[in-house]
């Protein structure tokens, strides 16, 4: 470890951090849950924490006492059996004694990752509290991170004494500029971190890092928008997130862009997505793509319905479909009924909701859409056909642990290995192991899926220069509908 943290400082870093935090190793000697040996790396928190302050001396040997040394360490664990904020103070202590910089303070570990690495479910400032008790007990900096990525509230933070440093990591993936945009009082352009953890998500699974919101992350050198030789006509049709990275990159490169949205405002499907309490992370980058949208020039006609007569009349040069994706309604009797109607429908409030309310389809729409109503109703039950809910997710495992845990608490009645039959005026009647079943309610809410909305991309395939991105082509993720449109741009000459 010391020969390593000299390499750092030999090759011109201007500190090192042990990384000693949230159950890796370190952690684990620190940890009575973890630390069941019987020699003087083991039993009472000292021995437990003799590994931890030998690697400290070690890296002060080879670098010195004056070289910054930091240490990222976890005061709560969060679980049964886990470390206590009690111990944790008494952690901080012993390493500002044994002459450490500063104190890099998180949180949870694996059986509690969200709470290490935020989700979109967290608060804002998720960990400032902890950061908070432990400044109170020591002298050296603290760091604190967690969802600080809005300004106003990092410097709340730091104004209100609950941490010396801000912490930034995912937000510096979604934009790098953050620093520049708040020295110069661009806030209002910093594009945000919607807590997806596709980064995260795309590292775990063996793949080149990504970010779902910034195409350019990890690709800076890759994927340039370069100006166009010839200034071409572009027409973008939708005005959801691809539609709208779609437009804002042809605008960059010079081209001269339209957007048609049918709908009287941007954001498509993101709207309903960003909808419940617990997910303003979403409606934060529909915002901030908006106003990015509106400031680049581009012409933006809402309320515009898309005809290929139309677009072949104009003679656009490349037209780029987002149109985005409409949910899919299940043969099931009695689905035309007025009690029933879509999630998106529920999530925007367009549909009246009553007290008792059935959600057909456990997948993450179905589950976000529950939790929403879960806030206002009497009795919320979820019917799932495959074995598990969350099965078609495809997200990451500490967004997968935090929604599980958030309907685990909220005491909705979860039905999996469950086929709906029929909708009646008052129940929802499903099969399951050989039996039918009834769930009395007042209201429905279908879940189910989507499908695309490409019937514009029949017509117009074959006449011109088209692109089909997003949804359009395919219902995916944020992710999918920003990178696709970002690169029919890119591509385009």
């Amino acid at each position: 470890m010391g020969f390593s943290a000299c390499l750092a400082k030999n090759g011109g870093a201007d500190a090192v951090e042990l990384h000693a935090y949230g159950g890796y190793l370190i952690d684990q000697f620190q940890s009575a849950l973890w630390n069941k040996r019987t020699d003087e790396y083991g039993g009472d928190l000292q021995g437990r924490m003799r590994f931890t302050l030998e690697l400290v001396a070690e890296i002060q040997k080879t670098c010195g006492k004056d070289f910054p040394l930091l240490v990222k360490f976890t005061p709560h664990h969060g679980i049964p059996g886990g470390r206590e904020l009690e111990e944790g103070i008494e952690m901080a202590k012993m390493l500002e004694a044994a002459g450490v910089h500063a104190l890099h303070i998180d949180k949870g570990c694996y059986e509690r990752w969200f709470d290490a690495i935020s989700t979109v479910y967290e608060p804002e400032a998720a960990q400032i509290d902890l950061a908070d008790a432990i400044r109170k007990h020591v002298r050296i900096p603290v760091i604190s991170q967690g969802k600080l990525g809005n300004p106003e509230v990092a410097e709340r933070v730091l104004q209100e004494g609950k941490t010396d440093f801000v912490g930034l990591a995912h937000q510096m993936l979604c934009d790098p500029h953050w620093v520049n945009k708040v020295k110069e009082g661009k806030t209002y352009d910093i594009v945000p971190c919607i807590g997806c953890n596709e980064c995260l998500y795309a590292g775990f699974a063996g793949k080149h890092y990504v970010c779902a919101v910034n195409v350019g992350c990890y690709h800076e050198d890759d994927y340039p928008l370069l100006p166009a030789r010839e200034k071409k006509s572009v027409l973008v049709v939708g005005g959801g997130p691809g539609g709208m990275q779609a437009a804002i990159a042809a605008a960059e490169r010079g081209f001269s862009v339209e957007l048609w949205e049918r709908q009287n405002t941007l954001g498509g499907t993101l709207l309903a997505a960003g909808a419940p309490s617990f997910k303003g992370d979403v409606l934060k980058f529909v915002e901030v793509f908006k106003n990015k949208l509106y400031r680049s020039g581009v012409v933006v006609r809402l309320m515009k319905e898309a005809a290929a007569e139309e677009i072949l009349r104009k003679g656009f040069d490349k037209v780029i479909l987002a149109a985005g994706a409409t949910p899919c309604l299940p043969p099931v009797p009695g689905i035309d009924g007025g009690n029933v109607c879509t999630s998106t429908a529920a999530l925007l409030g367009q549909a009246p909701l009553g007290k008792k309310v059935v959600v057909i389809g456990g997948g993450l729409v179905g589950c976000e859409t529950a939790l929403h109503i879960q806030e206002t109703a009497d009795q919320v039950s979820v019917v799932e056909m495959l074995d598990d809910i969350l099965l078609t997710a495809d997200h990451c495992l500490n967004n997968d642990q935090k929604l599980r845990l958030l309907i685990a608490e909220s005491g909705m009645a979860i039905h999996t290995k469950a086929k709906v039959t029929r909708i009646g005026t008052d129940f929802v009647e499903f099969e399951k192991d050989g039996a039918t079943d009834r769930i009395p309610c007042d209201s429905v809410v279908i879940a189910t899926g989507y499908k695309s909305n490409n019937q514009l991309a029949r017509e117009l395939e074959g006449q011109m220069d088209l692109s089909v991105v997003g949804d359009a082509g395919s219902p995916r993720k944020i992710l999918h509908a920003v990178h696709e449109a970002y690169h029919a741009v890119r591509l385009y000459s």
